[in-house]
């Protein structure tokens, strides 16, 4: 394997820099040495998640649609060894805690550890990169998984989150739970399985992120070391974009809660480049914090009539093929409430709370909220791989509030919205 070289790009916060490399088998590679810090946070991801139901390999014909779920499943199989232990068992033979989770177009490996971090790291990459699948060990994980999913479903919280993505993109991979169904997992074998551990779990396909109290040259030749021996295949996986049918204009259900559960969902059109999503991301963001933040007058208010409380959050999701943004809520009113807020967004271009000085104090907060974020490790790797490009990632984020202003939040949401689709749904008490 041709050796890679490490660069480093100097940010004014990070006092030892972001280095990066990409190794000739493919996978990239950041460090993020902190030297005033005792632990370290190791992050393996893999672009695989939830929505790569369907796809075929370069010279496939046709494209082959797996059960819902199989991402969540195979990242569960993968703890798996050969002869039936558990790697976490082998991680905490280190004094080493590890996990994983499984998102919409990623799923990822992590451990965090105050001294073994040359041998967590080491079990990190080798378990990640080796199947040991077996018909029963399968079936077994089917009965698990099961038990998750009714969980899941039992949750009236995440039950209204699901249904508000399933009401906004129907018959889509979006429709169904990240861990699948009941049903679906069923239908998830062994066969199954490996096909997608071969597409979808190559060293191309891979970031590996570390951050923390680590020694950078040990660090970089153990990982040169290790992947030496993973060579990469050179199909390249070729997916389908994600359908965009007409939303479900309303829905209901009833379930054990002390109070109606309101969310609200809109639906983005249009496709989004590389390029531009980053900024794209910051000004909704900024634009919909403006709207409906803490900060503004419309949440104060809702807030001292009661209307809503402190469970009032919202979500906002941006990926090129996709975009959302969903808000969620307890609430005595959810038909009249719902009603209020929708025509709010309908007609945000006479909203008092859109000037410059709220946007300036929202970029004063957010700033502040990203210096404070720094200082832990987990939330650094988390949200530094689940938004990361080619073109930029999180630690731009300062350079990208000093140039966006007003005319820029303002456009970002008239392009969000002059196309959008809008639903709702609400939790009842039985």
């Amino acid at each position: 394997m041709k050796r890679a070289e490490l660069e480093v790009k100097q940010y004014p916060f990070l006092p030892q820099g972001l280095y990066k490399a990409k190794l000739s088998n493919g996978l990239t590679v950041h460090l993020l040495p902190k030297e005033d810090y005792h632990e370290t946070y190791g992050v393996l991801t893999v672009s695989f998640g939830s929505l790569n139901q369907t796809f075929k390999l370069e010279g496939q014909k046709e494209f082959v649609t797996y059960p819902a779920g199989i991402a969540h499943f195979l990242e569960h199989k993968l703890f798996e060894t050969a002869d039936g232990m558990d790697i976490l068992q082998e991680f905490s033979k280190l004094g080493v805690n590890a996990n994983a989770y499984t998102g919409f177009s990623q799923t990822s490996y992590l451990f965090s550890t105050a001294e073994e971090v040359l041998p967590a790291l080491e079990l990190l990459q080798n378990f990640v990169g080796q199947t040991a699948f077996t018909e029963e060990s399968v079936e077994k994980e089917k009965d698990i998984i099961a038990q998750e999913i009714e969980m899941y479903e039992d949750d009236p919280d995440s039950r209204l989150y699901n249904e508000i993505l399933a009401s906004l993109y129907p018959d889509s991979p979006l429709e169904n739970d990240i861990a699948g169904s009941q049903v679906s997992i069923q239908d998830i074998t062994v066969q199954f399985l490996e096909e997608n551990f071969q597409a979808f779990y190559q060293p191309s396909q891979m970031h590996l992120f570390l951050v923390g109290s680590f020694d950078v040259e040990a660090v970089w030749q153990q990982i040169q070391e290790l992947q030496a021996k993973k060579e990469s295949s050179n199909l390249l996986v070729q997916g389908l974009p994600l359908p965009h049918h007409p939303v479900k204009s309303h829905g209901s259900i009833q379930m054990e809660v002390a109070s109606p559960k309101l969310a609200i969902g809109i639906r983005g059109s249009g496709q989004l480049t590389e390029e531009s999503i980053h900024r794209y991301r910051l000004s909704l963001s900024l634009f919909f914090s403006m709207l409906f933040g803490r900060m503004s007058s419309r949440y104060q208010r809702l807030y001292e009539e009661g209307k809503i409380d402190t469970s009032f959050s919202y979500h906002l999701e941006v990926k090129p093929d996709y975009h959302f943004f969903v808000m969620t809520m307890d609430t005595k009113e959810p038909i009249a409430l719902s009603s209020r807020l929708r025509k709010a967004i309908r007609k945000f271009e006479t909203d008092p709370d859109l000037t410059e000085d709220h946007l300036e104090m929202l970029k004063k907060k957010t700033y502040g909220d990203f210096i404070r974020s720094l200082n832990s490790l987990e939330f650094t790797a988390s949200h530094f791989v689940q938004h990361l490009s080619d073109q930029e990632n999180i630690f731009d984020l300062p350079e990208m509030l000093k140039t966006i202003d007003l005319v820029e939040v303002l456009e970002a949401g008239r392009q969000f919205l002059s196309n959008c689709d809008m639903t709702d749904f609400i939790i009842f008490p039985k």
